[in-house]
C-alpha cells in the first residue's frame, strides 16, 4: 500500500520533477557558485538572502497547494514557449565560474524562467496564476548585474549619508560633512559602500512582500507596506552610522575600528526595523477591516 503523498503523485508531477531536476543538473555550476557565494563570500554578503529563497517559495506554494492544484491542465504550447525564452536568455554568456556572481545573472534568470515554464507546461495557466506570488519570489535568486547593483548601492549610500547629516543636526552634534566624510570633534568617519545597508534593505523588501501577501488583502495596502521599506532602510542605516560615530568620538574609537558592535550592530537595529514593519502591517490590516476587506474570510472561518 502506497503512502498517501505517493498515491497523489501522478504523471504531471513526475514530469515537472523530471524537468526541474534536469534544469538543476544543467545549471549546476552557476547555481552552486551563487549559493556558495551567498553563504561564504564576504564580498557578496548582500546576496545572503538567496539561499533562503527556494525554501520560502516552497513554503508559500505549500500554503496554497489546495487552491493551486484545484484546477490543473497540460499546457505544452505556452510552457514550451516560456522554456524556450528561458533557454535563450543564457545563450552566448561567458562561463560564470570565471567571473563574479553578477556574471551568473543570465544563467540564473534562464533557470528561473525555465522552472516557470515547466510549471506552466505541467499544470496550466490557472495553476500558474494562483501560484504566481510564490513562484515570482524566485526572481530574488538572480544576482543583480553590476551596473544595477552599483546604482542601488550608490543610492543607498548617498541617502544614508543625507539622513545621517539630518540626524546629527537634530541631535545638535557639531559635524562637518564633505561628501561621504563626516568630521566630528575628535573623529572622522567615511560612509563607505559597505555601509549602504543593501543586505538589510533587500531583507526588508522580501519580508514586506511576504507579509503583505499573507496578512493584507488590498492592493493599496500591499503597495503601501512596500513603499515604507526604502525610507525605513535608510533611516535604520543612518541611526547605525550616527550611533557608531558618536560612540567612537565621545567614548572610544575602537567602537568603529574594532568592535563587535560595528560588525554585528546592524542585527538589533534590523530587529527594530521588523517591529516597525509589522506594526505597519497591523495598522494597514485594521484599516482594511474597516473597509470590509476581511469580512468574507472571517465569515468563512466562523462557518
Amino acid at each position: 500500500m502506497r503512502a498517501p503523498w505517493l498515491a497523489r503523485f501522478g504523471l504531471r508531477d513526475g514530469c515537472f520533477l523530471f524537468l526541474v531536476t534536469t534544469y538543476i543538473v544543467w545549471y549546476w555550476r552557476p547555481l552552486a557558485l551563487v549559493f556558495t557565494g551567498s553563504l561564504y563570500d564576504e564580498h557578496s554578503d548582500h546576496y545572503s538572502h538567496i539561499s533562503l529563497i527556494p525554501f520560502l517559495c516552497l513554503y508559500l506554494l505549500h500554503l496554497r497547494r489546495t487552491a493551486i492544484f484545484a484546477r490543473v491542465e497540460w499546457s505544452p504550447f505556452l510552457g514550451s514557449i516560456l522554456m524556450a525564452v528561458g533557454g535563450a536568455v543564457s545563450l552566448g554568456t561567458k562561463d560564470p565560474i570565471s567571473g563574479t556572481l553578477d556574471s551568473c545573472s543570465p544563467a540564473i534568470l534562464s533557470f528561473v524562467l525555465m522552472c516557470w515554464g515547466a510549471f506552466l507546461f505541467c499544470y496550466g495557466i490557472h495553476a500558474l496564476r494562483t501560484a504566481f506570488f510564490g513562484l515570482s519570489l524566485m526572481a530574488f535568486m538572480v544576482p543583480f548585474p553590476s551596473v544595477v547593483l552599483d546604482a542601488i548601492v550608490g543610492f543607498l549610500q548617498r541617502s544614508s549619508a543625507e539622513a545621517a547629516e539630518v540626524l546629527f543636526s537634530a541631535l545638535g552634534v557639531p559635524v562637518f560633512r564633505e561628501g561621504f566624510v563626516f568630521s566630528l570633534s575628535d573623529f572622522t568617519i567615511y560612509v563607505a559602500e559597505e555601509c549602504s545597508g543593501i543586505r538589510s534593505a533587500l531583507a526588508l523588501l522580501i519580508t514586506s512582500l511576504v507579509a503583505g501577501h499573507l496578512f493584507l488583502r488590498s492592493t493599496w495596502g500591499k503597495l503601501g507596506l512596500v513603499s515604507i521599506v526604502v525610507p525605513l532602510a535608510i533611516v535604520k542605516n543612518a541611526v547605525r552610522i550616527v550611533g557608531l560615530a558618536l560612540l567612537a568620538n565621545y567614548v572610544n574609537p575602537s567602537f568603529i575600528t574594532d568592535s563587535a558592535l560595528h560588525r554585528n550592530g546592524g542585527i538589533p537595529i534590523f530587529a527594530l526595523s521588523l517591529v516597525v514593519l509589522f506594526s505597519a502591517v497591523w495598522l494597514l490590516r485594521k484599516v482594511e477591516q474597516r473597509f470590509g476587506y476581511h469580512q468574507q474570510n472571517e465569515s468563512h472561518a466562523q462557518a
